[in-house]
């Protein structure tokens, strides 16, 4: 958002809490991703629209390269200089001359015309209550930082994601045992199909003119040719089709499973002492559970509402747009079911600098997108019926949302200035030169 708003010549004072770029992934914040954790998603489908990562780099990034990759594009396009860091947002409020922005330590606040929020939603945990006490060490996935935590523990991980995977691929090689919870079976797939990223697999299929169904057959066929049904590895039938809910990608699990490596258990009952009872009355000893199980939606500094419905659901056009009003955004607020957020987070930047310069110079195109936004309701989806289930009320197909941001770009026209052109970590150029547009945003 910083460099799309920095080259349109928008006026914008971004403000950052942590002390460097990257959020989750600035490995020397508190609220980092887990140490030995590596992007689910492909390099291809991660990278920024005008910087690629490094060419020997492999497929799948680690969390330290991905805080490289971050550091490397703010100093490549200049970006450090447009950051206020060490910088809390408080409070913002919208009234009825814009928006009043609060910042740690600072009894008034700040007017601004408009808002971008770009904090992302994977940093408020959601732990689930369960009756009972447990008297070893309970921690949720965001505070499991190294696998030394994990060091000649027996670890129970709670929940399908792609943490708990991980997390559970460590306890496998540090800790005493792997103990796996599910409350359901959730479809579980390769990094790699056919020798290629399976995000970009998904991607390619996803082009064919064919019918979405006849498609998810052909996908749904190709998993069970290459790895089976789940009931081979222990774990009951999914409770739903493939796409229904969000799969987990990992090479190790399935391996781990069939080698015992780790203990396949259903969802969790109660708590006793040290020992965990499950549904089907089994129950293991553990030193350690740890909560794999998501984050919730919740926005601290400001009122829910603003984006969220009474049942939890966005109520943002495509994730971005606020339907009424003009001047509040939201970049990252989305989960793709394939494919990284990175280069479609970049997709909505350029796209909300192109309607911000639209109001401005454009009254006409405004006025077009402005009544789109209001009612529209683009498939931006798979085009099959979600779970309805927190996980799943932000998630997007990668293709078809990063499609329909491209039409609607080339409608605003000369609004929307190019992606720009490819760049790769270490070959440096210099940057293009900004023009000057009167509108101020926070961001």
């Amino acid at each position: 958002m910083v460099k799309r708003f920095a080259e349109s010549g928008i006026a914008f004072d971004c403000f950052e809490a942590e002390s460097d770029v990257g959020g989750i992934w600035n490995l020397d914040s508190p609220h980092a991703v887990y140490g030995s954790t590596h992007l689910n998603s492909s390099k291809k489908l991660t990278r920024y629209l005008d910087f690629d990562f490094a060419e020997d780099w492999p497929v799948y990034a680690s969390a330290a390269q991905a805080q490289a990759y971050f550091r490397a594009y703010a100093e490549e396009f200049g970006l450090y200089d447009h950051i206020t860091f060490n910088t809390r947002v408080d409070h913002i409020e919208r009234d009825d001359e814009g928006w009043l922005v609060t910042l740690a330590g600072e009894a008034e606040p700040r007017r601004y015309d408009g808002v971008v929020m770009a904090t992302g939603h994977h940093w408020h945990p959601s732990v689930p209550a369960y009756p009972g006490t447990f008297e070893g060490e309970m921690l949720h996935s965001h505070d499991v930082k190294s696998k030394a935590q994990l060091k000649d523990k027996r670890v129970l991980v709670v929940g399908a994601g792609n943490s708990a995977v991980d997390i559970l691929d460590d306890a496998v090689h540090g800790g005493k045992a792997a103990i796996h919870s599910m409350r359901r079976t959730y479809y579980f797939f390769p990094k790699l199909l056919f020798g290629k990223p399976t995000d970009t697999v998904i991607d390619r299929i996803s082009r064919a003119p064919i019918p979405r169904k006849i498609m998810y057959k052909v996908y749904k066929l190709g998993m069970l040719v290459l790895i089976g049904s789940h009931e081979r590895y222990g774990l009951p039938k999914p409770d739903h089709d493939l796409f229904e809910a969000h799969p987990t990608a990992s090479n190790t699990y399935l391996d781990h499973l069939v080698h015992g490596r780790v203990v396949a258990k259903p969802g969790v009952d109660r708590l006793e002492g040290r020992r965990v009872y499950f549904t089907d009355e089994t129950s293991e000893e553990v030193d350690m559970v740890i909560w794999a199980t998501g984050f919730k939606v919740h926005f601290p500094f400001m009122d829910d509402s603003y984006v969220l419905d009474e049942h939890g659901w966005s109520k943002l056009f495509i994730h971005t747009f606020h339907r009424d009003w003009d001047d509040f955004f939201a970049v990252g607020l989305f989960d793709p079911a394939e494919g990284g957020v990175w280069q479609v987070a970049d997709h909505q930047a350029r796209l909300i600098a192109a309607f911000i310069r639209a109001q401005e110079n454009d009254p006409e195109r405004a006025a077009w997108f402005r009544d789109l936004k209001r009612q529209g309701a683009p498939d931006i989806g798979h085009g099959i019926k979600r779970q309805d289930t927190p996980w799943h009320r932000f998630e997007i197909h990668h293709l078809r949302f990063r499609r329909y941001m491209k039409r609607l770009l080339k409608k605003f026209g000369g609004n929307a200035l190019p992606a720009g052109e490819m760049r790769t970590m270490g070959e440096s150029t210099p940057p293009s030169p900004a023009k000057d547009e009167s509108l101020k945003l926070a961001s």
